[in-house]
C-alpha cells in the first residue's frame, strides 16, 4: 500500500521521560504516512540508551522539562520555533495514529482538530457553551499556535470556571479557557462530527460519539479501542 503524502504537516513529540515509547510512537505512527517532517524535543543525553534507528526524525534538544506546566507552556508559546510547516500533529509516548487511511483533507479545513472529550468533563467556555473537543493529540494550524505569543497571551492556570483545583494544561488552555480569544482571530475548532473521526481518547466506557468509527488515532494505553488491535505487535511495542 502506498504512504500518505502530507508534506504540509509536522509530526512533533515533546518529551522528558518515556523516551523510547515516545520514539516508539512516532515511528508507528509514520509507517504510513510521509509527514513534511517528524520531530522530537527532549533534553541533552536523552537518547543515549534508546533501541533502534533514528531515521527521519529531528532532535531538538531543550532543558529537561520536569512537570506538566513546563510542557504545557511550551505547547502553547514555543512550537513554532520547531513547526515550519502549515500543520502539526502533536503526538506522544500514549498516542499513536493508529488508521492512516482515515486521514481527509476535511481535517485541514480547520485550525484544531483533536479527540473528544466527555460530557462528564464539564468544560465550559467563558459564553457557557459545553466544550468537547479539545484533547491535546491535535491537529493545530500555524494561526493558532503563534497567536499566544503574537497577544501576549498571559500564562495563567485553568480552573474551569472555578471547578477545577488551578492547574496547567495546554489543551484545555487553549480549547477552554481562551477558546473566545482564539476564536476572535479566526481560529475554527473542529465539531464533534469531525474530531469523532480525527481520533479517540481513553475513556471506558467509550465516548459514544466514537462507536462505530475507525479513528485516525488514538490516545490511551487502556482504551477499549486498543484492545481491538493488539495483536498487532508493532502497536504492542508503543508500550513496550
Amino acid at each position: 500500500m502506498s504512504k500518505l503524502n502530507l508534506p504540509n504537516v509536522t509530526l512533533i513529540a515533546i518529551s522528558s521521560v518515556k523516551i523510547q515509547q515516545t520514539l516508539n510512537a512516532l515511528k508507528y505512527s509514520m509507517r504510513g504516512i510521509n509527514f513534511g517532517e517528524v520531530v522530537f524535543v527532549t533534553h541533552d543525553y536523552a537518547l543515549d540508551n534508546v533501541k533502534g534507528d533514528l531515521e527521519g526524525i529531528t532532535i531538538n534538544h531543550v532543558s529537561r522539562i520536569n512537570d506538566i506546566d513546563r510542557f504545557s507552556r511550551m505547547c502553547v508559546y514555543d512550537l513554532p520555533k520547531w513547526v515550519n510547516t502549515e500543520f502539526m500533529i502533536l503526538s506522544a509516548w500514549d498516542s499513536a495514529i493508529v488508521h492512516p487511511e482515515q486521514w481527509t483533507d476535511e481535517f485541514l479545513e480547520y485550525d484544531y482538530v483533536g479527540p473528544l472529550w466527555t460530557k462528564g468533563h464539564n468544560y465550559f467556555d467563558k459564553n457557557g457553551n459545553q466544550v468537547r473537543v479539545g484533547n491535546g493529540h491535535a491537529l493545530r494550524s500555524q494561526k493558532l499556535i503563534n497567536l499566544a505569543s503574537k497577544l501576549e497571551l498571559p500564562w495563567e492556570p485553568f480552573t474551569n470556571n472555578g471547578q477545577h483545583e488551578a492547574g496547567y494544561w495546554e489543551d484545555a488552555w487553549i480549547c477552554v479557557k481562551n477558546r473566545h480569544i482564539y476564536e476572535e482571530h479566526g481560529c475554527k475548532f473542529a465539531p464533534i462530527e469531525v474530531a469523532a473521526k480525527w481520533g479517540r481518547e481513553l475513556h471506558r466506557p467509550p465516548i459514544e460519539e466514537n462507536e462505530g468509527i475507525t479513528p485516525f488515532l488514538f490516545h490511551g494505553r487502556q482504551d477499549p479501542y486498543l484492545d481491538k488491535i493488539a495483536h498487532e505487535e508493532s502497536v504492542k511495542e508503543i508500550f513496550s
